[in-house]
C-alpha cells in the first residue's frame, strides 16, 4: 500500500441532490467542477484536511451521469466520484418536495464509492438538507462518523423535515458552524438533539491568495491608475447576495469604479439595472470565473471589496478579498460578522443588513480615507493568516477528527 492510501479517507459530499442544481446557477457544468473549478469552501476544505493528515475524495451525484465515473480535480489532484443521479421535481406542498429528494438520494452508489475508496469519516455540507439524513443512515449502517459543515443553508421547509432532522442529528457526530448567529439558531431549535458544534472557519491557502502590485495588476486589466476601485465576486442574486443593494450603493463619479464578477439566475435583472444607471461606473465580467490568475489580478486592483448580501453562512470571496490585502465593507449577513469579529481591527467595516445609506456610507468613508483603506487592508490580510489560513485550520479540524482515524 503506498503512503497516499494508508492516510484515513474521508468523503466530502457538496451541497444537491444533484449538483446542477448549484453548477447552474453559476453557469458550470459538472466537467467545470473537475477541469477547472480551484476556488470556494471544498476545495480549501481538501488541502486543510491533506495538510491534517486524510485522504479526501468529493462524491457528488450529476443529472447527466450514466455510470458510476472516478476522475481526479485537475486543481489538487483529489479523486471525485460521479455517480448518476435525479433532480427533484419542485412541488407546490414542501413534505412532499423532501420526500422525493430523499427518496432520489442515490445511496446505494454513494455506498459503493465510500466502500471502494476506503473510509475513515464522512463530511457533508449543510445538515438542513434532505440528503444529509440519508447519508447519516448510511453512515450508522455502515459504522463511519458523519459530519457536517455550514455554508449558509439554514432552512428547513417543511413539518417532516423538521422531525426526521432532528432524529439525524441525534446520530451526527458533529456539526462545523464558524457562524455565532448559526450556532445560537441550532441550539436554541434542536435543544438537547444536535451533536458537538465545533467554531472552525473556511479555510484560506494563504500561500495562493495573495495580492501583487496594484499598479502591475490595472494595468494588465486596462484599469485607469487612478480613482477608487470597489470589487464583489460570486454569484448573481438578489435575494441572497443583494447584488441589487450593492449597485444602487455604488454611486462614485469621475474615474472611480465598481467591478463585479459572477454570473447567476439574476443575470437579466442586473443587466437591466445597469442600463438604466446614470452615475457611478460598474465594469460587470458577467460569468463565474473559474481563472485564479484573473481574480488575483481583479482583486489586487481594487481599493476595497464590499458584500451586500442578505443571506450567507461563512462565505469565501470575502476571505480571499482579504488574504490579497483588501478591506472589507460587509453587512452583518450571517457569518461575515464572524469574520470581521474585531471590526476594523479584522480588516473591515460592518454594516445593518439592507441599509443601503449606511452601505454607501461606509463606502464613501474608505473612499475618502486612503490611510484607513491602507490600515485595514493590513489587518485583513494578517486576520486570514492568523484565523483562516490551511494550517490553523487543519490543526483544528485534525483534533476534531483524531479519534476517527
Amino acid at each position: 500500500m503506498n503512503t497516499a492510501q494508508s492516510l484515513p479517507g474521508i468523503a466530502i459530499f457538496p451541497w444537491g441532490c444533484v449538483i446542477e442544481e448549484w453548477l447552474d446557477q453559476l453557469g458550470l457544468s459538472a466537467d467545470d467542477f473537475v477541469d477547472r473549478m480551484t476556488t470556494g469552501w471544498v476545495f480549501g476544505y481538501v488541502k486543510a484536511l491533506q495538510h491534517a493528515g486524510w485522504r479526501p475524495f468529493i462524491v457528488y451525484a450529476s443529472e447527466h451521469a450514466k455510470v458510476p465515473v472516478r476522475r481526479l480535480h485537475v486543481g489538487t489532484g483529489v479523486p471525485v466520484w460521479i455517480v448518476p443521479g435525479k433532480r427533484s421535481a419542485n412541488s407546490r406542498f414542501a413534505s412532499l418536495h423532501a420526500l422525493r429528494r430523499w427518496v432520489q438520494t442515490p445511496w446505494t452508489a454513494f455506498k459503493s464509492v465510500i466502500q471502494h475508496e476506503g473510509c475513515c469519516a464522512i463530511l457533508v455540507q449543510e445538515y438542513e438538507d434532505t440528503r444529509f439524513d440519508v447519508l447519516i443512515r448510511m453512515g450508522v449502517r455502515l459504522g463511519l462518523p458523519v459530519f457536517a459543515t455550514f455554508q449558509g443553508g439554514s432552512e428547513t421547509l417543511s413539518t417532516i423535515e423538521r422531525a426526521v432532522r432532528a432524529r439525524s442529528l441525534e446520530k451526527c457526530s458533529g456539526l462545523i458552524i464558524p457562524s455565532s448567529a448559526e450556532k445560537t439558531r441550532v441550539e436554541i431549535n434542536y435543544f438537547g438533539r444536535h451533536p458537538p458544534i465545533h467554531n472552525i472557519p473556511n479555510p484560506l491557502d494563504t500561500g495562493v491568495w495573495i495580492g501583487r502590485d496594484r499598479r502591475a495588476a490595472r494595468s494588465d486589466l486596462g484599469l485607469p491608475q487612478e480613482g477608487f476601485i470597489a470589487i464583489n465576486h460570486g454569484r448573481i442574486d438578489f435575494r441572497q447576495k443583494a447584488t441589487d443593494l450593492l449597485l444602487r450603493s455604488w454611486t462614485a463619479s469621475g474615474e472611480d469604479q465598481l467591478i463585479l464578477i459572477g454570473s447567476g439566475h439574476d443575470n437579466a435583472k442586473l443587466a437591466a439595472l445597469i442600463a438604466q444607471r446614470r452615475s457611478g461606473k460598474v465594469r460587470w465580467f458577467s460569468e463565474y470565473s473559474t481563472d485564479r490568475s484573473f481574480l488575483l489580478n481583479c482583486l489586487s486592483a481594487a481599493n476595497i471589496y464590499v458584500s451586500a448580501s442578505r443571506i450567507e453562512g461563512m462565505p469565501v470571496a470575502p476571505l480571499e478579498a482579504m488574504a490579497c490585502g483588501l478591506p472589507v465593507v460587509a453587512t452583518a449577513a450571517n457569518g461575515l460578522p464572524d469574520i470581521l469579529e474585531q471590526g476594523e481591527q479584522s480588516g473591515g467595516l460592518i454594516v445593518p443588513l439592507d441599509d443601503e445609506v449606511a452601505l454607501r456610507s461606509a463606502i464613501e468613508r474608505m473612499r475618502t480615507d486612503p490611510e484607513l483603506c491602507s490600515r485595514l487592508g493590513l489587518a485583513a490580510r494578517h486576520r486570514i493568516e492568523t484565523r483562516f489560513g490551511i494550517e490553523t485550520v487543519s490543526k483544528a479540524l485534525g483534533t476534531v477528527l483524531s479519534k476517527y482515524a
